[in-house]
């Protein structure tokens, strides 16, 4: 299910704490979405620790596909996710009346290489293959809100 389709499935059943923290009408359509994250290189991405405590770092990401990919070395951040596979990721730009956001969050998945096409892609995003990278992380939020002040 594409991120566009995840906020309009969260949005139809979203609280009013929710609703007036990211009204529907300033969320980001398909296609802006779309472009947000093709400009966008560096999230946010959170992690629980052992000890249960957020873990909040900035990460390259690449949407690809449905979902949200990160490389990552053998680290602290992989050891959290192979503990507990959830994550957060918050995408932003901008201050005060020029911003836009996204967040999104769900069940993460590790995998040792990434699929057909992926490098690729991350060397055209990047100028690199990530070759560094233990592993590849597939984020495939189960929530998603975006917010536009355009």
């Amino acid at each position: 299910m594409s991120l566009h389709a995840v906020q309009e499935a969260n949005y139809r059943r979203a609280s009013g704490g929710i609703l007036s923290s990211w009204p529907p009408e300033h969320a980001l359509g398909a296609v802006e979405l779309e472009a947000f994250l093709a400009e966008r290189r560096y999230c946010v991405l959170a992690t629980s620790t052992r000890r249960a405590r957020p873990q909040a770092r900035p990460v390259a990401f690449i949407p690809f596909g449905d979902a949200l990919w990160f490389a990552t070395g053998a680290s602290g951040r992989l050891k959290n996710l192979e503990r507990t596979p959830w994550a957060s990721v918050v995408v932003s730009e901008g201050e005060r009346d020029q911003h836009r956001a996204l967040v999104a969050d769900g069940p993460l998945t590790i995998a040792a290489a990434p699929p057909e096409g992926l490098l690729h892609a991350w060397e055209g995003r990047f100028g690199t293959r990530a070759e560094w990278a233990a592993a590849w992380l597939e984020l495939r939020p189960e929530r998603v809100y975006s917010y536009s002040s355009a």
